[in-house]
């Protein structure tokens, strides 16, 4: 098993101890799916965006995003385009807005970061998505007061 390998699962140990018992446990995540549940996707900011976006298609195309980048947690919420209240600001869908082959799944974070309304990601997931709120997330601080 390769070293990022271990990492990622390590990363997704941890997000799923945090939605068992720990900060996670009594918090709403943001993006539900049709059958209420809360669809999760753990990834490394150095993995290609491709991969984690075949992921988010995974689990039906909309997903709570969680990336560890080193040095902490960031989160990106991937909703239905319908249940975005403002339109999307910025469209990767077209062929010349698409990101490189090399693009990692930091780089999106950092570009979604930069566009309140969010990024319309339809295109890479099969269906109107969108990705939006990019930020900076510490397990501790989503626990409810």
């Amino acid at each position: 098993m390769s070293m990022n390998q271990d990492l990622l699962d390590k990363f997704r140990r941890e997000i799923n101890w945090h939605l068992a018992q720990g900060a996670l446990a009594d918090v709403d995540l943001p993006v539900t799916s049709d059958d209420g549940g809360h669809p999760v996707v753990a990834a490394l900011e150095d993995e290609l965006l491709s991969t984690v976006l075949g992921r988010v298609r995974g689990v039906g195309g909309f997903a709570n995003l969680f990336v560890h980048d080193g040095a902490g947690v960031r989160m990106v919420s991937v909703i239905n385009d319908a249940c975005a209240i403002a339109q999307p600001g910025a469209d990767m869908s077209g062929p010349e807005e698409r990101p490189g082959p090399d693009a990692t799944v930091g780089m999106f974070l950092d570009y979604v970061a930069r566009h309140p309304n969010g990024v319309s990601v339809s295109a890479a997931l099969g269906g109107q998505a969108c990705a939006r709120d990019a930020r900076a997330v510490d397990f501790e601080d989503l626990a409810p007061a």
